[in-house]
């Protein structure tokens, strides 16, 4: 632990959020499965391969947000983002299709391995930078395998480039708007005793993590992950891409 991961109050609500967010997968497995009812391979590779890994995360990230920050009591501020998130995480909010659903977690695989490195870039801790290192790569792994189940089930259905599209726009907003935040609502709550900084409020977070991610997010990596699925020798199409990471961009640059 360094020093300033316990006085940095950036690393301490990243850090917990990617540790609350990882550890709740589980929900999400048990909501994806319904989809591969039919589709034996895929159900086994979310149970035993994402979930398992997955909740690797979550526990190694726990453990580093204990050490650093001792006086924070994590199962208490899970308990209250589980109870926020779970009712969120149903399949009736799933995208309508197989393909459609496995391209909104490229999203979410490619944002969860582009913020990972952009805190290790970030911080001074090589234990922490190392950790995030190790799960990035994790990430990437499944990015290709939701990318490979989006390219399958596309075969079958066919989607219009601009309905793909908003997909990537919709699930980008969301990661934000809905996941980091109702992680984010817990964090000042739990402290048995004062913490080691001044407290944040979301909009103050917001703020400073676009600040970091200025100088340290791998925005064009980025670009080529998350637009993958999209590839298109369309040049309108192309164009539409570049237009669009843009806008990426800005929902996570707005507020600095």
């Amino acid at each position: 632990m360094s020093t300033q991961s316990n006085t940095e109050p950036f690393l301490f609500y990243a850090c917990t959020i990617i540790s609350f967010l990882e550890s709740r997968v589980d929900t999400y497995v048990d909501n994806l499965t319904p989809f591969f009812q039919c589709d034996s391979a895929t159900k086994d590779w979310l149970k035993n391969v994402w979930l398992l890994e997955e909740q690797e995360h979550g526990r190694l990230m726990r453990i580093y947000v204990e050490d650093t920050w001792p006086a924070f009591d994590w199962s208490r501020g899970f308990k209250e983002f589980s109870d926020l998130y779970i009712p969120q995480c149903v399949t009736e909010k799933l995208r309508c299709s197989v393909g459609l659903e496995a391209l909104a977690r490229c999203v979410t695989e490619t944002q969860a391995t582009m913020i990972y490195r952009c805190i290790a870039s970030y911080s001074n801790d090589p234990l922490l930078k190392e950790l995030l290192k190790r799960m990035s790569t994790d990430e990437v792994r499944h990015f290709k395998q939701f990318k490979d189940l989006h390219q399958k089930y596309e075969l079958e259905e066919n989607n219009r480039f601009l309905r793909k599209a908003g997909i990537l726009l919709n699930r980008s907003e969301l990661v934000r708007d809905e996941d980091i935040a109702l992680a984010f609502q817990p964090l000042n709550n739990y402290w048995v005793g004062s913490p080691p900084f001044k407290v944040w409020s979301y909009r103050i977070f917001l703020e400073h993590t676009a600040q970091v991610m200025r100088v340290h997010f791998p925005f064009e990596e980025a670009k080529r992950m998350l637009f993958h699925p999209l590839r298109t020798e369309k040049r309108l199409n192309k164009l539409l891409i570049e237009i669009m990471a843009k806008l990426v961009a800005r929902q996570f640059l707005k507020y600095a």
